[in-house]
């Protein structure tokens, strides 16, 4: 029971201040019921304000009230004070970039020690609540692992408490599993949880009756038949959205524009839960785009990014615009992609103004990709003036970027690729200095700061960020998510510069395999023999010194534009058959 009290935090305060005037001793019930109230309503006021010592405090004189009353009914306030101050999607402007699931994983512990002592339902249902926040606060604190176990216990409160409200608080948590574990559970340590996986029965054609506990979506609808609720639909609607991830790694628009459509029907047929259901469309809706971008349907994207940034002007949430600029940026690639420079900078000024706007670096990181895609464009389409003040701007963009190496690096790529376009003696000069800058980079950089962004593309378009510090920064910064996704999740969906560099670096060894072939063939000695000496016959011994750091970096850029190159005349080849095969 979230706290309904309207008055101010000052009448409340005033409340409070006006019981306590008077002697324990010589209050009377109505007293402490009035006291008990405005206890509960304070923590919760201070707790969204962000005042989490003032909103501890009054928790804890809660729990000295009952301890000197000993009444049942301040237990089930106290439960409820606990289970407010764990609320992460009320709270989500708070946790935007931080967040600390040991204080939330504290606050659900004295629920289930309430409830150990007294298992009754009015205890049972602030403890489903808190345990699905809780779930969704490791999750945005990159602490996947310890998902599946506080499901399995939410479970174990279901089959006790049969109840709407905890099957809501059930659904609510799968909801939040779908989008940071997937639909194959994606946590390290919870390996050996048994998941149902992608081709999992969807819940619409499982038997009444069946257990379809493997999987999530299975779950949930067996659910919602049982409890046809306002709320458990809200529930059903995030467990669907949530499994729009897995849909569109598949590229599978079809599947993901199903369940955006089961979303639309629940929000009709339960109007007064609209609200709490139509919260989920953006994540859906931006799978949607990514999945039209990766089957190369542009009419395709450009729809499920317009809903996205719909659903986002009338939510307006820190979730929701994470998901439109999800959606943003791949609207943009695709248009960039298509030789559509006017569009693709409309988009990526939509971008700018979300990332100026919220204090997250998921936005930075969906606005450097779609800078790159456009200095790139300008590079392809002979925009020379362009290309160098956005070379420019991705110069500064990248300085204080945890992706600075790779930012520099495919900088330096692009110079290469067309020195025509930028001052040739200048760009020697800059290509030296951003190598020099990438190795210091990198020496400086963890592999957390690295890893955690690619990982978060698919679990959440949210940063996954340290445990009390830096909370969702993660998504963001990966953000394929979707993410958000991160993104990724997230928490989204394409490779990053550092994946297209390893990738093209790779081919690039062997063409340079092939070329040291042709070359060794015109070598004297025994035919094993390179310019560097040989082990077998002993000519030129003395070996040369290895490739330095900026060289190796320097080769490693050209390649990866050059794989860049590649896909986007795989694209626009795809474009061709696709326009071709729908005309006949």
């Amino acid at each position: 029971m979230v706290s309904s009290d309207t008055r101010s935090v000052g009448e409340l305060e005033r409340c409070v201040e006006a019981i306590d005037a008077t002697a324990p001793a010589e209050r009377d019930a109505d007293d402490r019921a009035r006291l008990t109230d405005a206890l509960v309503a304070l923590a919760d006021a201070y707790g969204e304000r962000g005042e989490f010592d003032a909103e501890a405090e009054m928790i804890a004189r809660l729990d000295r009230l009952r301890g000197r009353s000993g009444a049942a009914d301040v237990d089930v306030h106290l439960a409820n004070a606990l289970a407010n101050a764990t609320s992460v999607r009320d709270r989500d402007d708070l946790y935007a970039t931080a967040i600390d699931p040991d204080r939330i994983e504290a606050y659900r512990g004295r629920i289930e020690d309430l409830y150990d002592r007294r298992p009754d339902p009015v205890i049972a249902a602030p403890l489903a609540r808190a345990t699905a926040e809780t779930i969704h606060a490791n999750g945005k604190g990159d602490r996947r692992g310890r998902i599946e176990p506080l499901l399995d216990r939410l479970e174990t409160v279901y089959d006790a408490h049969a109840e709407p409200d905890v099957a809501a608080s059930l659904l609510r948590a799968y909801a939040h599993a779908e989008l940071y574990l997937g639909a194959d559970g994606g946590a390290e340590e919870s390996d050996d949880v048994p998941l149902g996986g992608d081709d999992a029965l969807d819940g619409a054609d499982t038997p009444p009756g069946t257990d379809a506990r493997g999987d999530r979506v299975a779950r949930a609808e067996e659910l919602f038949r049982a409890h046809p609720d306002g709320e458990v639909a809200a529930g059903l609607a995030g467990v669907l959205a949530g499994r729009t991830n897995a849909d569109a790694k598949r590229t599978d628009v079809e599947a993901i524009e199903e369940r955006i459509g089961r979303i639309e029907a629940l929000a009709d047929r339960y109007p007064a839960q609209e609200e709490s259901i139509v919260r989920w469309l953006p994540v859906a809706t931006a799978n949607a785009a990514r999945a039209g971008f990766e089957a190369a349907d542009v009419g395709r994207v450009e729809h499920w990014a317009g809903e996205t940034a719909a659903h986002h002007e009338r939510l307006s949430t820190p979730s929701s615009a994470t998901w439109t600029a999800v959606a943003t940026f791949f609207s943009a690639r695709a248009s960039f992609f298509d030789g559509d420079v006017e569009a693709g900078e409309a988009k990526l000024e939509r971008l700018e103004a979300l990332e100026e706007r919220y204090d997250n670096p998921v936005f930075a990181h969906w606005l450097g990709r779609a800078m790159f895609d456009a200095a790139r464009c300008y590079v392809e389409t002979d925009r020379s003036e362009r290309a160098r003040s956005m070379v420019e701007d991705l110069s500064a963009f990248a300085v204080g970027h945890q992706d600075r190496e790779e930012i520099e690096a495919g900088l330096d790529a692009l110079r290469s690729h067309a020195p025509h376009l930028f001052d040739e003696a200048d760009g020697a000069t800059r290509a030296s200095e951003g190598a020099a800058n990438a190795s210091e980079g990198a020496a400086d950089a963890t592999p957390e700061s690295t890893d955690s962004t690619a990982e978060s593309v698919d679990a959440s378009p949210e940063p996954v960020g340290v445990t009390d510090e830096t909370d969702e920064a993660s998504t963001a910064a990966g953000a394929d998510a979707v993410t958000p996704e991160r993104t990724d999740s997230s928490d989204a969906p394409a490779a990053d510069v550092r994946a297209e560099t390893d990738s093209t670096a790779s081919a690039s060894r062997n063409e340079g395999a092939a070329a040291d072939e042709t070359a060794d063939a015109d070598l004297p000695g025994c035919g094993n023999c390179g310019e560097d000496g040989c082990g077998n016959c002993g000519p030129d011994d003395d070996l040369l010194p290895p490739a330095s750091g900026p060289e190796l970096a320097a080769v490693g850029a050209v390649v990866a534009l050059v794989g860049l190159s590649v896909a986007y005349t795989l694209y626009r080849a795809q474009r061709v058959v696709r326009s071709a095969v729908g005309g006949s």
